[in-house]
């Protein structure tokens, strides 16, 4: 009689690694699609908490001073279909001096500084909502800033300004008092932007 010695498996064929191989990639592609999903969920929601809290201080500027935060920048500045984030700059940092009273742009109100004619600040902005360009304020960022590529929020009163001098300009903006926005993470979509109109 002969005896057959069966042997045991001691490797994987080259199937069954790609198999495995393809479950794992396709477990990782969910995972980062969530991931990704989250994160500009967090970044939206984080945008409309701050642009909520901004908008409010420019309503106690306009309780004292009579006016939403306005300057020469900001009374040029368009909102409709705008997503050029260079072009936002000057405007944000406008609305920074007016809303925080930093008009030294060190990141500090200039009344905790005990400086003379110091402007009244209206809204406290934490360090992760500004940009730095060394000790200097460059611009109040949003939530898809990255350092990479500028990122500020608009801020425009360009049809409040068309409006004190008795003509209405719908293609200057949205409101008539100040356009906040944040382009979001699409923009060259108006739709998707996160604004306060």
């Amino acid at each position: 009689m002969r005896k057959t010695v069966v042997r045991g498996r001691s490797a994987f064929t080259l199937v069954e690694l790609l198999v495995v191989l393809g479950v794992i990639g396709a477990l990782m592609g969910m995972a980062m699609g969530v991931q990704r999903y989250a994160m500009t969920k967090s970044a939206r929601s984080r945008a409309e908490t701050e642009i909520a809290g901004i908008s409010a201080a420019a309503e106690g500027f306009k309780a004292d001073q009579a006016t939403y935060p306005r300057s020469g920048d900001t009374d040029t500045m368009v909102s409709i279909d705008n997503g050029d984030h260079s072009s936002f700059l000057m405007a944000n940092k406008a609305l920074y001096v007016l809303l925080s009273g930093d008009a030294n742009l060190n990141g500090k109100a200039d009344v905790t500084e005990g400086l003379p004619n110091a402007l009244p600040s209206y809204f406290t902005f934490k360090s992760a909502l500004l940009r730095m360009d060394g000790n200097d304020v460059s611009y109040i960022r949003d939530p898809w800033d990255s350092g990479a590529e500028a990122r500020p929020y608009g801020y425009s009163t360009k049809r409040a300004a068309a409006l004190q001098v008795g003509v209405d300009d719908p293609k200057a903006g949205y409101n008539i008092t100040f356009d906040l926005w944040s382009t979001g993470h699409l923009p060259s979509n108006p739709n998707a932007w996160i604004k306060n109109w």
